[in-house]
């Protein structure tokens, strides 16, 4: 059983500039190449050697020395900002931010007791605000599950099953996040049970957010929830769209899917192993 869909959580076209100008000034950091603030105004604003300007306005390249400020930013990070106790030395500094993410740089001593000759300087480090992952029962018939079958930017082309994600809007909680996006992403379905699967960490050394993952059960088609508390311009993930299409499978077919590797994100395949395992 299959429903057409188009609707989706995406990257805006900022992200994509903004993820440019990480690779920008990490290359720079970790080349040890030390560029000041009217050096980088003048390389990014002013298109250095070519006589024409790249897509980063001047006015997005910050010149003050406050460490809580970014060099370069697209719009104000407001999520959640990690600091190591005991590893982590000082306030770090702010190279690039969007609404989506902030990449710092840290210094950061890799055990308490780590000598001052082996500190590590350029500590890249990837502030991303925490998502939700939910497999959801299909209302229409308890025994099957719903999942998207789509592509995504960087998939290489690739076609991928995948579970219902998105962000956790600065105030939400996880749940409230899972039951919104459901909610949302199904027209109208609604869930009377969301069993927590954990809470896990993107990646372990350069962040990236943490992951809450769902199995949702119980499910019926019910209306919309009221999300008229929710400010629209601060909303992080907002819909786009992009084309999916809405997979009715059954158990069996879920756990072959699983194994042949078809969700193709690692945290796609991380909820719907762990739901499986739960389901037994």
């Amino acid at each position: 059983m299959q429903y057409k869909r188009r609707m989706s959580k995406a990257q805006t076209p900022n992200m994509c500039r903004a993820v440019g100008t990480i690779l920008l000034l990490s290359a720079m950091y970790l080349l040890g190449v030390y560029y000041s603030s009217s050096t980088i105004t003048g390389q990014i604003a002013g298109g250095e050697g070519n006589g024409k300007g790249s897509s980063i306005p001047s006015s997005m390249i910050r010149s003050g020395k406050s460490s809580s400020e970014c060099m370069v930013s697209f719009g104000q990070y407001n999520g959640h900002r990690y600091k190591s106790p005991g590893q982590t030395i000082g306030d770090g500094k702010c190279l690039v931010e969007s609404k989506w993410m902030r990449v710092m740089q840290h210094v950061v001593k890799l055990t308490p007791t780590t000598p001052s000759s082996q500190i590590i300087e350029d500590w890249l480090f990837i502030d991303y605000h925490d998502r939700i992952n939910v497999l959801v029962n299909d209302p229409a018939d308890s025994s099957r599950f719903l999942v998207f079958k789509q592509s995504k930017y960087s998939l290489e082309g690739r076609e991928s099953l995948a579970v219902i994600g998105g962000i956790i809007e600065p105030g939400e909680e996880a749940e409230e996040a899972a039951k919104r996006e459901v909610n949302e992403e199904m027209d109208g379905v609604i869930c009377n049970e969301f069993v927590p699967l954990g809470r896990f960490r993107t990646d372990v050394n350069r962040g990236i957010g943490w992951v809450n993952s769902f199995l949702a059960m119980n499910c019926e088609k019910s209306g919309k929830l009221d999300t008229s508390s929710m400010d629209a311009a601060d909303e992080v993930g907002k819909p786009d769209t992009e084309n999916q299409d809405l997979v009715s499978l059954s158990l069996d077919e879920l756990k072959k899917s699983a194994k042949d590797g078809r969700f193709l994100e690692v945290q796609w395949s991380n909820t719907v192993a762990l739901a499986l395992l739960h389901l037994g």
